[in-house]
């Protein structure tokens, strides 16, 4: 009778191991491999994914890899909350889906999809002009992942932006932080600071040459903000800057294409720079707090060479896409 107990004890530990390991195992990785016509998937759990990679248990045990750059889609399944609060951002709903996305942030016990739930609650705080709950957990996200996929929504200074003293003045010791990525969020926000303004902007050189792509690749187009103040700035600049946002991965393109606007603004090109703006409307649209500000600007720029109809469908789309912004509001009065 002992025997036959341990022996549907094993049995009953099996199966819940199989069933376990099973429950796990549900993720979906598709990925293409270079000059691959069709993607790849596999199932597995998956055990990380940053900036570089990522790592899959597939369901023989064994870890897999796959670079960063070679996914294409990625299937899991998420906290309830965490599916109520994109969905609430994607409706505009900017207070419900902070609440939500943070209830989902601090329950959510993977890593991986915890810098997912971040990157939402950054763009959902930027959206609200909250730069003090962007930065804290776009913060969180670089501690733990300084290569990730999202620096594209980093809380950098791209538009005219009110920071206020409160939020500046810490920021100002961490110019002297040990980590790069801590330095280049001080360094954009503080950029124009009467105290501290020509020491980011010297750090922002330095982090031009940074080991992380991400980080020097950022740092080089947030000093075109001091050609732009300078008013140092010509076809031919623009024309490399527009060269160097092309070599850029798109998610972290939204920035320096709205600068590349502001260019062909300053040289009076209004229709080119309605151009430039309204690829962060139509194309470069995960900075939506960017997306608005240039949907804005292209249909200001549109309306002073004339094109008054125009430019009322880009108020519109404005007041429609992001109804609680601050450009949503100007979009109001303009029509």
């Amino acid at each position: 009778m002992r025997d036959q107990r341990f022996i549907t004890g094993l049995l009953f530990a099996y199966l819940f191991a199989m069933i376990n390991n099973y429950c796990r195992a549900e993720d979906r990785v598709s990925y293409r491999l270079n000059g691959a016509s069709k993607p790849i998937t596999l199932i597995g759990e998956i055990i990380d994914y940053d900036g570089r990679d990522l790592t899959l248990r597939s369901l023989s045990g064994n870890p897999q890899y796959i670079a960063a750059d070679d996914v294409v889609e990625v299937k899991t399944h998420y906290d309830a909350a965490h599916r109520e609060g994109i969905e609430a951002f994607q409706a505009a709903k900017y207070d419900e889906a902070i609440t939500k996305l943070i209830s989902a942030y601090d329950r959510e016990p993977r890593e991986w999809v915890d810098r997912e739930i971040a990157s939402w609650i950054v763009r959902t705080s930027l959206l609200r002009n909250d730069f003090r709950t962007a930065f804290r957990y776009f913060n969180a996200i670089i501690k733990s992942d300084p290569y990730t996929r999202h620096w594209g929504v980093a809380p950098l200074v791209w538009s005219p932006v009110n920071i206020t003293d409160d939020i500046r003045k810490p920021l100002r010791a961490s110019l002297l932080s040990a980590r790069a990525d801590e330095r280049f969020l001080a360094a954009s926000i503080l950029l124009f600071d009467g105290t501290s303004g020509r020491l980011a902007e010297r750090e922002l050189g330095v982090l031009a040459s940074d080991p992380n792509p991400r980080i020097s690749r950022l740092a080089r187009t947030q000093l075109w903000r001091v050609a732009l103040a300078n008013q140092e700035v010509t076809e031919n600049i623009l024309q490399g800057w527009r060269e160097q946002i092309e070599q850029l991965p798109e998610s972290m393109r939204p920035g320096p294409q709205y600068l590349l606007g502001r260019g062909y603004l300053l040289i009076g090109e209004q229709r080119i720079a309605a151009a430039e703006f309204l690829k962060l409307t139509i194309i470069y649209t995960n900075h939506e707090a960017l997306t608005a500000r240039a949907t804005l600007e292209a249909a200001e720029a549109i309306e002073k060479t004339g094109l008054t109809q125009e430019a009322n469908i880009l108020y519109r789309e404005l007041v429609i896409r992001f109804p609680t912004t601050s450009e949503a509001k100007i979009a109001r009065e303009k029509l």
